[in-house]
């Protein structure tokens, strides 16, 4: 959290509004109608069928870490680079939208308004040629 301080965002954590294991039906409402961005850790996010639904449903925007094993510095440095085209991401996106951040800062947007871009991405693929 250093790191959005330093960078002048302005954030707020979760434990300051919410319980611990707060149901995402709860917290993710209230987030995205106060228009607030998600940023998160748990990259296993976009395996929850519940939470997916609620970010659709709640049209939440978030981004989360996907690497590996990162830790407290790789993360705030992937932040500090990711900034920029987060802020892009946000302008030219509708909610819902979910972006995976890597630790060199790159962002790939894996949930839409239309859905999961993999599962797009993969259909472009496995379509024959005409």
């Amino acid at each position: 959290m250093e790191a959005l301080a330093e960078t002048g965002v302005a954030f707020e954590r979760h434990e300051t509004h919410f319980r611990a294991g707060e149901e995402d039906d709860v917290w993710l409402q209230s987030v995205s109608e106060r228009g607030w961005i998600v940023l998160t850790k748990d990259k296993h996010n976009r395996c929850n069928d519940l939470e997916r639904s609620a970010v659709r449903r709640f049209k939440a925007r978030e981004f989360y870490f996907g690497g590996g094993y990162l830790n407290a510095n790789d993360m705030a440095a992937g932040l500090i680079m990711a900034l920029p085209e987060m802020r892009r991401i946000v302008r030219r996106y509708n909610p819902p939208v979910v972006g995976s951040i890597t630790r060199s800062g790159s962002i790939t947007i894996v949930f839409d308004e239309q859905g999961s871009t993999h599962l797009r991405r993969k259909m472009r693929k496995t379509r024959p040629s005409t």
